[in-house]
C-alpha cells in the first residue's frame, strides 16, 4: 500500500522505545569525548536515542487516530520489563561504517515479543513491515568519513574510560514500561518529536 498522497498533509512515523534521560546523558558524553578522534558525518542528538521497534513512514494524518488506537490495544496487553545498554557495533564497512550504534540486551525475548506485537496492529492498517530481521540497537552516528580506516579495536583504545560495565552495578539498566510514536522534523535539532506515549496496563 502506497503511504504518500500527492498533495497529502502526512507525517513521517516510526514507533520506538525511548532511552532514559540519565543513560541519554550518558551516552552523550562518551560520544562528545569520541567525536574528536572518530570523524562521523553526523552524531544523533541525545534527545533522539531511541530503539525502533517499526519505521511506518510517510502517514496521511486521518490515519493516525486508527493506528493510534490499534497501538493502545497493544500497550494494554504488555508489560514492563528490563533492558540495558550493552557493546557499540557498526555497520557497514568495517573500515568506513555507514553506523555506529550501542547494542542491547537484558530481556530481549519480550522487546522481541513487543516489536512483532507492533508490527501486527499495523499491517492491517497498510504498513508493511521491513523484509530483514529485526535487530535491536541505538544509532549513535552515521557516515564515517576520517582518512584514517576504522576499526573496533581502535574504538576501545579511545574509550578507555567508557560507560561502566558491570551489570551487578544496574547503571547501564533500565526498564521499558512503554512505547512511543515519533515524527520526524527533517533538519530540526532534536528531530524526533513526540506524536503519543503508550504505557503498559499490566
Amino acid at each position: 500500500m502506497e503511504r504518500t498522497l500527492p498533495g497529502a498533509d502526512i507525517e513521517r512515523l516510526f514507533i520506538a522505545v525511548k532511552l532514559p534521560a540519565m543513560l541519554s546523558e550518558l551516552l552523550r558524553n562518551e560520544c562528545a569525548a569520541l567525536s574528536s578522534e572518530l570523524k562521523f558525518a553526523k552524531w544523533t542528538h541525545f534527545e533522539d536515542y531511541h530503539i525502533t521497534l517499526q519505521f511506518l513512514g510517510d502517514t496521511p494524518k486521518p490515519e493516525i487516530p486508527a493506528l493510534l488506537e490499534a497501538l493502545r490495544k497493544v500497550s494494554e496487553e504488555g508489560s514492563p520489563f528490563q533492558l540495558q545498554l550493552a557493546q557499540w557495533g557498526v555497520f557497514g564497512l568495517p573500515e568506513a561504517p555507514r553506523v555506529l550504534w550501542a547494542g542491547i540486551s537484558g530481556d530481549l525475548e519480550k522487546l522481541n515479543s513487543l516489536q512483532r506485537s507492533v508490527v501486527s496492529s499495523t499491517r492491517p492498517l497498510g504498513f508493511t513491515p521491513e523484509a530483514r530481521a529485526y535487530n535491536p540497537h541505538l544509532t549513535l552516528a552515521r557516515k564515517y568519513r576520517d582518512e584514517r580506516p576504522f576499526s573496533m579495536e581502535r574504538l576501545e583504545s579511545l574509550s578507555s574510560e567508557r560507560l561502566p560495565r558491570d551489570a551487578e552495578s544496574g547503571v547501564l539498566d533500565w526498564t521499558v514500561d512503554g512505547f512511543l510514536v515519533y515524527a520526524t522534523r527533517m533538519h530540526a535539532i532534536p528531530m524526533y518529536e513526540l506524536i503519543e506515549k503508550f504505557t503498559f496496563f499490566r
